[in-house]
């Protein structure tokens, strides 16, 4: 389904959300993107605090200075969105988007430019040895699948079942005559069975067990010689290759691990170089503002403050309450600058100092915690993409097994406790103590389900929610309104 499609169908849908949720992960990583930006807005939309008028809360602001720089603007919100009480708002920030773009006959383009190069180039060439110790991870896993199905023909061996010991038996003679015997070439017994004429050694070797029941089959002499020396052969190499096998199957699983924690520690020097590229990499905002004959920038930073808005600072009461879920206060500062960027030079190298326009927005948010999970794991997904596309694997779809095979087996002494926990006895006392336990769990359970569906916690969760709007709305317009006082502009 394209992402038209998608748009077409979210207009009919009630819960955008969920519905942009399971299309995201349904979607192919061609797509996953551009849908990922489509459920984060919808969130964002479903968390932000409205009025009476069912508008969303939006305070603008617009501050032109040339002769000022761009930097104490930004860490003067940001101080004081951080600082506590009573010179700050007391949340805890952190930074949720950056974008810039410079035009293409600026210095500053080209500057910038250079560095996200030597940052890529140094990314690919980690890429290249991810690359390689993924092809390892793959190669690693068929090899232990194919170890993994020979052990269970070992293991079948010594079943209770006779049919299991007898199809592992002719699975294993399979084996051998395919993997081993066919390297004698002539001599082997496919080889001889259908060019040298020797029509019943094939049917014997798969009938006989024992060298004494190889002994008592109805065969002329020539025959019963060969057919014991491969039976002799075949033998000895099912009690040696079995410890073999087993040793190797045990050291390429420790390989793969070993292969696994590279590729994570691989991964994790590349981060930082795939990030930087990207934070050096313009976005193209199509703006008016931006001429390539001019030497001008435009850039975008969001801030971002929460604070938890706990139960007992609605009443006093609900200092014990337990609604499941957590409650935050938002508060959301949008910059948008529009900068003439000048180079200064010093004896430690060169920088830009940044003066211009800045457009501010101020926006309250309300999210719970699972909200706050979700934005958050597709900021992540952002630069996982990334790595994802470039080493061309989906290690999601190496993820069963992996878990299969780097899982540690549970040892001997465990599975003998285990079956000791199980074979314990329970007193006749202990039958009455668990109906009683039972009973009293399921009224509790009704109580509550009782108190939730009448004005219990959904009551309860509806106030807590309606003091972090209150306290988003106050936070906002108070960084909106302090930031107008402390630098000189009209105030009321």
């Amino acid at each position: 389904m394209s992402i038209e499609d998608i748009k077409k169908e979210l207009e009919k849908t009630k819960n955008k959300a969920a519905f942009l949720k399971q299309k995201l992960e349904e979607a192919d990583p061609s797509s996953k993107s551009d849908i990922r930006k489509l459920y984060i807005e919808e969130i964002r939309k479903k968390s932000m605090v409205k009025l009476d008028s069912y508008e969303p809360v939006e305070y603008r602001l617009t501050y032109d200075s040339l002769s000022e720089g761009l930097e104490p603007l930004y860490f003067w919100m940001l101080d004081f969105l951080r600082n506590d009480e009573p010179s700050g708002l007391g949340l805890e920030v952190s930074k949720v988007e950056e974008a810039f773009e410079a035009t293409a006959s600026s210095g500053y383009f080209g500057e910038m430019g250079l560095r996200r190069s030597t940052m890529e180039d140094r990314a690919m060439k980690m890429l290249q040895t991810i690359n390689t110790v993924v092809r390892s991870i793959i190669n690693l896993i068929y090899d232990l699948k194919e170890f993994k199905i020979r052990i269970e023909h070992y293991d079948d061996l010594k079943s209770d079942d006779e049919i299991k010991r007898e199809s592992a038996e002719l699975a294993l003679k399979g084996v051998w005559m395919d993997q081993v015997d066919i390297q004698k070439g002539r001599a082997a017994i496919n080889t001889m069975s259908q060019q040298l004429q020797f029509v019943t050694l094939r049917d014997a070797f798969f009938v006989a067990k024992t060298l004494e029941k190889a002994q008592d089959l109805d065969l002329n002499d020539r025959v019963k010689k060969i057919l014991l020396r491969k039976l002799d052969e075949y033998l000895k190499w099912k009690k040696y290759s079995e410890q073999e096998l087993k040793k190797r199957y045990d050291i390429e699983r420790q390989y793969l691990k070993s292969q696994v924690d590279s590729l994570k520690l691989y991964t994790k020097w590349t981060r930082p170089y795939l990030k930087a590229s990207q934070q050096l990499r313009m976005k193209e905002f199509n703006s008016p503002d931006l001429v390539a004959a001019f030497d001008n920038m435009q850039m975008e930073l969001t801030l971002f403050g929460k604070k938890e808005i706990k139960p007992g600072s609605v009443f006093e009461e609900y200092n014990s309450l337990k609604i499941g879920k957590k409650f935050y206060s938002c508060v959301e500062v949008n910059f948008k600058f529009r900068t003439i960027p000048q180079a200064v030079r010093t004896q430690t190298g060169s920088h830009y100092v940044h003066a211009g326009t800045t457009d501010m927005t101020f926006r309250a948010f309300v999210f719970t915690d699972d909200e706050l999970k979700e934005l958050e794991a597709q900021e992540l997904y952002e630069d996982m993409d990334i790595v994802e596309e470039l080493t061309n694997v989906s290690l999601k779809a190496l993820e069963e097994d992996l878990n299969e095979f780097l899982k540690e087996e549970p040892k001997k002494q465990d599975l003998k406790k285990k079956k000791k926990e199980f074979e314990f006895k329970i007193p006749f006392s202990e039958p009455v103590k668990e109906f009683y336990g039972i009973t009293r769990s399921v009224s509790k359970g009704f109580m509550e389900l009782l108190h939730f569906n009448v004005g219990g916690k959904n009551y309860e969760s509806g106030l807590i929610r309606k003091k972090a709007e209150e306290t988003a709305l106050k936070n906002t317009f108070v960084a909106y309104d302090v930031y107008k006082k402390s630098h000189g502009m009209l105030s009321w």
